[in-house]
């Protein structure tokens, strides 16, 4: 093979290699041997920086994860030229990145979650709404270096006066994921929230959150439907509490998912708060699940059926009985619902109840765990454990099922005692 062959392979092959390579990424040939380079758009003007390494199959790889970093660091702004090409003539022209702000810290995050989709539209309306409420009004225009330890306890120690320890957890989460992300890109040397434990700073209350099991009584869920002045929000709540199902799997539920001839529900789609209203998703742990259909959620949506099915309302089973129209969100119906609970007369409990109504009766009348935690929507039966292990009850109160007339007592008959030798 002569020499003009052996260029014209070797000149192909480096083609070959060229149009391989991942994108934004070069290998560039000299006398000294081959070389990387890596190229992206960095204030509106295209860069190029060497990265002085061999360009193997295993450092081209490299190459391309350590453009993706600078690309991510240009997204959220964080990117600091220095840190990442410390040699470069360009690097010096940058300067010392200026410190960034939580609230810009926040904005990307935010941006972030959204266009990688990493957070569901409820949890996203959700954290915005704490940030702006809490979060935002106290640590906006900290620079990011200036949160200390210290100031956070406090912060959180406030917090106890007026918020409950699930709210406060919720503020604390937004904090930590910023300062986290912060950490890791470098822009502080560590998250200042890390030496706290929560425990410490979060006041045990005794009012019951709605992950509690308070359920209802026959009494009391009489008195519920009883005050209900509409069909449409009265079959609502019976069959809530003869589900369990979620507020927003109530206002999801449709005519199609409903197989009378089998007597059972199919749980498919949530119905969620976002910023653009409310939107439809799957449940909660992703997977349909199906609940056996009780006479009670027969009835009512046998109810239904006459008003649901002649209105042009996308085949959904419960409506809103002022607009005729499906829920519009959680918080309506919750409004709905603490009226009804006021006009029965009866102790105020948040409709996530009926869930705990529902599974406490279940296991009353002596139905296993796990079938009662599948009906729910949990996979293991540690939820069923944790939430009704002592907070089980009747309308008399604990009961137990077995007899106990001998347990924990002593033979009162008096004893001989023998004759020590």
């Amino acid at each position: 093979m002569d020499q003009f062959d052996r260029g014209s392979k070797m000149g192909r092959a480096t083609a070959e290699r060229r149009r391989s390579l991942p994108e934004g990424v070069e290998v560039r040939e000299g006398s000294r041997g081959s070389s990387i380079r890596i190229s992206f758009i960095w204030n509106g003007e295209r860069r190029k920086e060497s990265l002085k390494i061999e360009a193997t199959a295993s450092n081209i790889k490299y190459a391309s994860r350590y453009r993706s970093e600078v690309l991510n660091a240009i997204e959220r702004g964080t990117f600091d030229y220095a840190r990442f090409f410390p040699k470069s003539s360009e690097a010096r022209k940058s300067g010392t990145p200026k410190r960034q702000t939580f609230q810009a810290a926040w904005d990307a995050y935010i941006d972030g979650a959204k266009k990688l989709a990493i957070l569901s539209p409820s949890s996203i309306l959700s954290m915005k709404k704490w940030a702006k409420a809490r979060v935002l009004p106290k640590w906006g225009d900290y620079k990011l270096n200036e949160i200390s330890t210290p100031d956070l306890r406090d912060w959180i120690i406030s917090l106890n006066e007026s918020l409950s320890s699930k709210s406060i957890k919720s503020c604390v989460g937004i904090v930590s994921n910023i300062l986290s992300q912060a950490a890791t890109d470098q822009l502080i040397p560590n998250n200042p929230l890390d030496p706290i434990k929560l425990r410490t700073v979060i006041a045990r209350k005794q009012k019951p959150t709605e992950d509690e099991a308070d359920p209802f009584n026959d009494e009391e869920v009489k008195a519920l439907l009883t005050a209900c002045k509409s069909t449409e929000y009265r079959s609502l709540i019976q069959f809530a509490f003869s589900t369990s199902l979620r507020i927003g799997e109530l206002i999801a539920l449709k005519w199609e998912h409903i197989d009378e001839s089998r007597g059972m529900i199919q749980v498919r789609d949530n119905a969620v708060d976002s910023e653009e209203g409310l939107v439809e998703k799957g449940t909660k742990t992703n997977r349909v699940r199906e609940v056996p259909l009780l006479p009670a959620a027969r009835d009512a949506i046998a109810s239904m059926k006459p008003i649901t099915r002649l209105l042009a309302i996308g085949g959904y089973i419960f409506i809103n009985p002022n607009t005729r129209r499906r829920w519009s969100g959680e918080r309506t119906l919750i409004d709905h619902w603490r009226k009804v609970v006021t006009a029965s007369g009866i102790r105020y409990r948040n409709p996530y109840q009926t869930r705990h109504t529902f599974a406490s009766k279940l296991l009353l009348s002596g139905e296993p765990e796990l079938l009662v935690a599948k009906l729910l929507g949990h996979t293991t039966v540690e939820m069923v454990r944790r939430h009704y292990g002592r907070y089980i009850k009747s309308a008399d109160g604990l009961k137990l099922a077995g007899e106990y007339d001998e347990f924990g007592r002593i033979d009162e008959t008096p004893r001989q005692r023998p004759k020590l030798a």
